[in-house]
């Protein structure tokens, strides 16, 4: 899988920085795309740390969800599930309730380990900082795209 961001001028002239991924057939996945990059994409300060100090907690096995059914952490609509030792290998289950697809009412929570999602977010934290120094403008048209396996 790739992950590809850029940045894209829309219709009414606005930039927005874009976060998806790519399968090894070339094709956007929809299912990475939804979920796991638009949650990175929604991870900003201080929901970011706050984050990370709940995966902190779950490596390190001291966390225990209080009702299992409800998310652990959540940014918008995209709700996240920690799975904890005891439960299987450490893992985030990630749903978007505005895609029904991949709703916790209507379609599979979708599974990543914290590998893959702190590697989609070290890609978006360098694109990020790219358009800091630089710019949005210098970067309309260019893809970035880093294999995360």
């Amino acid at each position: 899988m790739k992950i590809v961001t850029e940045i894209f001028r829309m219709p009414t002239g606005s930039l927005i920085s874009l976060l998806y991924a790519v399968s090894d057939e070339g094709q956007v996945d929809q299912a990475v795309t939804g979920t796991l990059c638009e949650f990175v994409s929604l991870l900003y300060p201080p929901a970011d740390a706050e984050f990370e100090d709940l995966l902190t907690h779950v490596r390190a096995g001291t966390y225990q969800s209080a009702n299992p059914l409800l998310a652990d952490f959540g940014v918008n609509d995209v709700n996240v599930w920690c799975a904890t030792r005891n439960q299987k290998d450490e893992c985030i289950f990630i749903s978007n309730e505005n895609i029904p697809d991949y709703s916790i009412d209507h379609g599979p929570l979708q599974q990543f380990s914290i590998q893959e999602f702190h590697a989609v977010l070290a890609c978006w934290k360098k694109f990020q900082q790219k358009i800091r120094e630089n710019g949005a403008e210098r970067y309309i048209g260019q893809k970035f795209e880093t294999v995360i396996p």
